[in-house]
């Protein structure tokens, strides 16, 4: 139980960092020329830390997990894929605003999360 605890605090803290990164990249805009510059490096610099330490952890998973979440993976994308069917169709008919891609992105994280929920109950 403590495992699984701590397994499930790390990729929550690494979806709180997704969710602070993409908020920042709201903010880019809003910055001068130079400013904007150093954030933009400072947030590649961010993700790509955050991608080498999600490589390693993916790594050191034994061969259930990785199961489990190449699973969620895949529901994820099943997810995202009607999610942006559905909201580009509601789009064409003028019944939604365009999207920003953090939805997309957000819509992506929800959907690996209930994927890999899925996966875990069926394997249970």
């Amino acid at each position: 139980m403590l495992e699984q605890l701590g397994y499930l605090t790390k990729v929550l803290a690494g979806v709180l960092v997704l969710i602070l990164l993409g908020l920042a990249s709201l903010e880019l805009p809003s910055l001068s020329r130079p400013a904007g510059q150093w954030a933009v490096l400072l947030l590649a610099a961010a993700s790509g830390l955050l991608g080498w330490v999600a490589l390693g952890r993916l790594r050191r998973l034994d061969e259930l997990q990785r199961q489990m979440h190449g699973r969620a993976c895949q529901w994820a994308l099943g997810f995202g894929l009607l999610a942006l069917l559905a909201a580009s169709a509601l789009q064409t008919l003028g019944f939604s605003p365009p999207m920003h891609p953090l939805v997309l992105a957000g819509t992506l994280v929800a959907a690996w999360g209930v994927g890999l929920c899925i996966t875990h109950h069926r394997l249970s």
